[in-house]
C-alpha cells in the first residue's frame, strides 16, 4: 500500500477518523482445549431503552457497497456465511487449536496491510506474520475503503479524498464477520485486535451483537485495542466542530463527530451506549458477569481487555497525531503504553507520516504488548 506524500497532503485525515493463503471452510468445532462456557440465558439489553439503542444510522448490509469481494488483490477468505471481504493468512504449520482465532481490524482509510510487513520482501514481520508463525488462525477484515461512496474532491465541506469511513459504514461489516466466525466455530474462542478507528468499530459491533442476543462475549478471550479514540480524537475540531452542522458533511466529518473532541471530551451520542455513565460499561464481561448495566449476561466468561497507545509527552503537544493516553484507555482494561521512541520504522502509510500513531501496532514494543495479550 504505497502512497505518495502528495496524495497524503490532500488527505491528511487518513489514519482513522482519528485521521490507517489458502482458505479453510472446515469448522473447528470441538478442537479447542478452552471451550467457552454455556450461554446463561440472560436477556440482552432492551433496544428500546435510550441507553442501549442505536444513535447513528448503519448501512444495510444487503445493499452495502463495501460488503463485496469484487476487485480484491488477494483471495477472499472463505468463512461460511460471510459475504463481505476479509483476508486469511497462511499458517507456517499445523494450526494451534488451543489458541483463539484472531480477527484483525484495520484503521480508517486503510486496509489489512496495517498488519503486514512493509515492503513485503524485506520488511520487519508485523502482527499477521507473527501470528501465523505461531500457527494461530488469523483473519483480517477488509472494510473496503476503495468502495466508499462519498465525493472524493478536495472541498473541505463536501469532499472525502482520503476515503474515510464512518462507524455506520464499518460496524455492519465487522458485526457480520464476527457473527459468521462464531457460527462457523461454535466451540472455539476468538480474540480481536483493532487499530485507530478499529477499537470503536469493534466495541460497537460487539454491543450490537450482544443486543441481538448472539452472546459474543462468551466466545471472546481477548480484545486488544490500539491507538483507539475511545474518548475523543484530535481531528474533531477540524472535521466536525458541531455535530448538528459538521464542518465536513461526508463520512470524514461524520466519523469525527461520532468520536468526539479529544481536547474537551464529553460523551457523544455514539459513545454513550458504549461507555455508560462514568465509563461503567467500557469493558463488558471483564468480570465474567456484567455488560451494559446488566448482570448475569456473560456466562461466567471473562474477557481480557488490553489497550496500547504511545505515551503522552511530559510537556507540549501529543506525539501521537490523533489520540492520547486518556482517550485510548478504558476503565477495567490493562492500559499499556509504548515510549515516544517506539515509532513505526517501516516507512508504511504515506511514507511513515503517521509513524507515531502506528507505533502501537508496528513498533517492536507495541508488537510485544499485543502478542503477549493474545498468547498469555
Amino acid at each position: 500500500m504505497i502512497r505518495s506524500f502528495a496524495s497524503f497532503a490532500l488527505s491528511f485525515f487518513a489514519a482513522g477518523c482519528l485521521s490507517s493463503t489458502a482458505a479453510s471452510t472446515a469448522s473447528d468445532a470441538g478442537s479447542t482445549t478452552h471451550p467457552p462456557p454455556s450461554n446463561d440465558g440472560g436477556a440482552p439489553p432492551d433496544p428500546s431503552a435510550a441507553a442501549n439503542g442505536d444513535t447513528i444510522t448503519y448501512r444495510d448490509l444487503a445493499s452495502h457497497p463495501g460488503c463485496t469481494t469484487d476487485g480484491l488483490s488477494y483471495p477472499a477468505a472463505q468463512i461460511p456465511g460471510y459475504r463481505c471481504a476479509a483476508k486469511e493468512y497462511a499458517l507456517s504449520g499445523s494450526e494451534d487449536t488451543s489458541k483463539p482465532i484472531v480477527i484483525l481490524v484495520h484503521g480508517n482509510s486503510s486496509t489489512p496491510a496495517d498488519w503486514e510487513k512493509f515492503p513485503k520482501d524485506t520488511g520487519t514481520p508485523m502482527l499477521s506474520e507473527r501470528l501465523v508463525a505461531a500457527n494461530i488462525k488469523t483473519y483480517a477484515v477488509d472494510l473496503r475503503m476503495d468502495k466508499t461512496d462519498d465525493p472524493t474532491n478536495n472541498d473541505p465541506k463536501t469532499g472525502n479524498p482520503a476515503h474515510n469511513m464512518s462507524h455506520g459504514w464499518a460496524v455492519p461489516i465487522l458485526e457480520h464477520m464476527i457473527e459468521s466466525v462464531i457460527a462457523a466455530n461454535p466451540k472455539r474462542e476468538i480474540s480481536i485486535v483493532g487499530f485507530s478507528m478499529g477499537p470503536t468499530v469493534i466495541r460497537d459491533a460487539l454491543r450490537r451483537l450482544h443486543r441481538r442476543n448472539v452472546k459474543p462475549f462468551e466466545h471472546i478471550r481477548a480484545l486488544v485495542l490500539a491507538s483507539g479514540g475511545n474518548h475523543g480524537v484530535s481531528t474533531f475540531r477540524k472535521k466536525c466542530g458541531d455535530p448538528a452542522n459538521p464542518n465536513n458533511v461526508t463520512m470524514a466529518g461524520i466519523c469525527a463527530c461520532e468520536m468526539g473532541d479529544l481536547v474537551s471530551w464529553t460523551p457523544t451520542a455514539f459513545d454513550k451506549p458504549l461507555n455508560g455513565d462514568a465509563g461503567a460499561w467500557e469493558t463488558p464481561c471483564a468480570d465474567g458477569d456484567s455488560a451494559y448495566g446488566q448482570s448475569n449476561v456473560c456466562g461466567g466468561h471473562k474477557v481480557a481487555y488490553t489497550t496500547v497507545v504511545m505515551q503522552d509527552p511530559p510537556m507540549g503537544a501529543l506525539q501521537d497525531e490523533f489520540v492520547s493516553q486518556k482517550s485510548a484507555a478504558l476503565l477495567g482494561a490493562d492500559n499499556q503504553t509504548v515510549s515516544l521512541a517506539d515509532q513505526d520504522q517501516s516507512g508504511y502509510f504515506y511514507n511513515g507520516a503517521f509513524k507515531n500513531h502506528y507505533g502501537a501496532i508496528r513498533s517492536q514494543a507495541g508488537l510485544n504488548v499485543i502478542m503477549n495479550a493474545l498468547t498469555r
